[in-house]
């Protein structure tokens, strides 16, 4: 195992640290933070197990890592359990999906109120707000906003921004599957039409072919490679053949590419053929939507207008655009196998494709197999051949994600992002290791079990020892607000929502809308500087700057006093918002007494890991009498400084 050497007197934390006091310096002049030095790996015995928190403080720092942000309620509630069971619960929790009601909610606005499409975006974002903060299987939830940012689709621009049924449908895909297997999720993001659309293999056709006067050629049509790259590169095995704690492979000194062009031209081929299902006409919330198929079952796979035609939205009135969609559009994409490529020249004048011989039959006499040889797969295959043409274009997709799936590479690939993501930006190789030691064979000998690899994620010794200099990472801008809500019982607005629809304009962030298949932040961002020299990842940094870190502050600040009037200096009176807000009551159940209400402060949202000198600055800060309004309005502020501050922002 490799670990990073000691190369200065300076963490990672403590750089993350100086870069937000240096970009906030106006709203935290008067915080005084300590930085940390660098310490050694902390070492722990094989032995080391957990079995349960031991104080509020380790339940709620084990539930910031697990959650979107722990509330006194599943504090206690976890106190009261093991983390095993804890675990349990989860995995054993109903599901919460968001489609079916986004879907309606948006139904019964568009019939009353037809609008385009991209209007209705704001009722996913507020599902997904409500699911987050209300959502009982808030582990299976956290782990879906963890693999979208891995298995990325976005609805910023292009077909997915105008239709929210189907975003909010990727997202229940990651739902469903973030406890179960790797592998089914690979399939089930591989033919989702949402994924297809966003990366090109949604209705990607083969290589045509022509025959004039007896000479075959090729059509300039070429099969798309989007998703061959990025399935590779992204969601499974890498750019490079590394070793199971992550290392690379050297080979005379010099990295192994995972793949070449050769490679994904071979895995684009795979990937063709695949377009929408065709199941009738549907209704969704009283609209009726038309879907003529002219076929029936896997006919409609054999049918060139089935593969082309586009499941139908909703339309009525003038200039309007997608609002609700067609379940076919959301159904896993079927494979059609006039447009699938299968290694082999077509002989026919169309150009569809033939089948290797035979290709359903094992049956022999004499050593001869008897049954079909050579199938043409076309819109006139006959019935009896054309399971055997579907099987074929199936069997090649299971072939390439089987292979996916198995290789080395992806167990430390998906162990690494996924320890990012919840825990630490710099993990050591062997806290990589174990993890994806795990994912290659559960406790069963299954293979891609994701309930047990975020498990060992985080009951894992680096994640619930003492942290050493270089444990933790930034704080997500989503998660600083999906903890403060949670940990204060955040309450809709008046007009019924959240009312966040456009978080990435201050927080350069917004659940499912990254800018790119590569996510808000990379893996392997460094920033310039002692980030540089040092070697160190801080993904989150990639969209913090002097300017951002301001705006997030502002914004933070509009949701902490969201119906709060602080025109007046001698009170502080709350009119309910139209947007989500911190209840009165909770605020002012808040303790009167400095030190008491910045202990309570600390626990609920820092888990007790406020420093010393943090503690007495803000006590310092509330001079004066705590009583009524004032006490309200010191209560809000200092809530804020908590937010905005270098300690709260660094995860631990």
């Amino acid at each position: 195992m490799r670990n990073k050497p000691v190369q200065s007197h300076r963490s990672w934390l403590s750089l993350s640290w100086l870069n937000l006091l240096r970009s906030i310096t106006i709203a935290l002049c008067f915080l005084s933070v300590p930085v940390s030095a660098l310490a050694q790996d902390t070492i722990f015995t094989d032995g080391f197990e957990l079995t349960a928190p031991q104080t509020d403080a380790e339940a709620a720092r084990f539930l910031t890592q697990a959650s979107f942000g722990p509330n006194p309620a599943q504090i206690a509630d976890l106190r009261a359990q093991s983390y095993a069971s804890w675990f349990a619960a989860q995995r054993a929790a109903p599901i919460t999906l968001q489609r079916p009601t986004v879907e309606l909610e948006i139904a019964a606005l568009a019939q009353a109120n037809p609008q385009p499409g991209p209007a209705y975006r704001r009722v996913r974002l507020d599902k997904w707000w409500d699911t987050a903060i209300n959502g009982p299987d808030q582990l299976r939830q956290r782990m879906a906003f963890a693999l979208s940012q891995i298995m990325v689709i976005s609805d910023v621009s292009g077909t997915l921004f105008g239709i929210a049924p189907m975003v909010a449908e990727y997202h229940d895909i990651l739902a469903r599957n973030a406890l179960g297997n790797f592998r089914v999720l690979l399939e089930e993001v591989s033919r989702s039409p949402m994924m297809g659309i966003y990366l090109s293999h949604y209705r990607n056709p083969k290589t045509d072919w022509t025959i004039v006067n007896g000479v075959t050629t090729p059509s300039a049509l070429q099969p798309d490679e989007n998703y061959a790259r990025e399935i590779m590169q992204l969601f499974t095995v890498g750019l490079i053949e590394r070793n199971r704690d992550f290392s690379p492979i050297l080979s005379g000194g010099l990295t192994v590419p995972t793949y070449d062009q050769n490679i994904i031209t071979s895995t684009a081929k795979v990937l063709t053929g695949l377009s929408s299902q065709c199941t009738g006409n549907a209704n969704i919330g009283g609209i009726v939507l038309n879907r003529n198929c002219g076929c029936s079952g896997i006919a409609c796979q054999f049918s060139t207008t089935s593969f082309f035609a586009v499941p139908p939205v909703f339309s009525a009135g003038p200039n309007l655009m997608g609002a609700v969609i067609h379940p076919d559009g959301y159904a896993p994409m079927l494979c059609f196998p006039r447009y699938a490529d299968t290694g082999r020249s077509a002989t026919s004048q169309d150009g569809y494709a033939i089948l290797p011989a035979p290709f359903n039959s094992k049956t022999l006499i004499a050593g001869v197999p008897v049954g079909p040889s050579p199938a043409a797969c076309h819109s006139g295959t006959p019935a009896a051949d054309q399971q055997g043409c579907i099987n074929y274009c199936d069997d090649q997709i299971d072939t390439l994600l089987d292979a996916l799936f198995l290789h080395p590479n992806t167990p430390p690939m998906v162990a690494r992002q996924l320890i990012q993501r919840f825990t630490t930006s710099n993990p050591s190789p062997a806290y990589i290791e174990r993890v994806a030691r795990v994912f290659e064979r559960d406790s069963q000998g299954q293979r891609g079990n994701l309930a047990a690899t975020i498990e060992a994620v985080l009951l894992d010794e680096q994640a619930r020892g003492t942290p050493d200099a270089n444990f933790g990472k930034l704080r997500e801008p989503i998660l600083k607000l999906t903890a403060l809500w949670r940990a204060f019982g955040a309450d809709q607005g008046s007009s019924g929502t959240y009312l966040v629809n456009t978080p990435e304009t201050a927080l350069l962030q917004r659940p499912l809308g990254a800018p790119s298949v590569f996510n808000f932040y990379q893996p392997d961002y460094i920033p310039a500087g002692e980030f540089t020299t040092l070697g160190l990842y801080a993904p989150e940094l990639q969209i913090l700057s002097e300017a951002t870190s301001v705006s997030a502050a502002d914004f933070l600040y509009t949701r902490v006093f969201a119906g709060y009037n602080t025109a007046n200096p001698n009170s502080t009176s709350f009119t309910t918002p139209p947007a989500a807000h911190l209840p009165p009551a909770f605020i002012d159940a808040l303790p009167v007494e400095a030190n008491l209400l910045i202990d309570v402060l600390n626990t609920r949202l820092m888990y007790g890991a406020m420093s010393a000198g943090m503690r007495s600055r803000l006590i310092s800060l509330l001079t004066g009498p705590m009583a009524g309004a004032d006490a309200r309005r010191k209560a809000l502020s200092t809530i804020h400084l908590i937010l905005i501050s270098p300690e709260f922002s660094a995860q631990r």
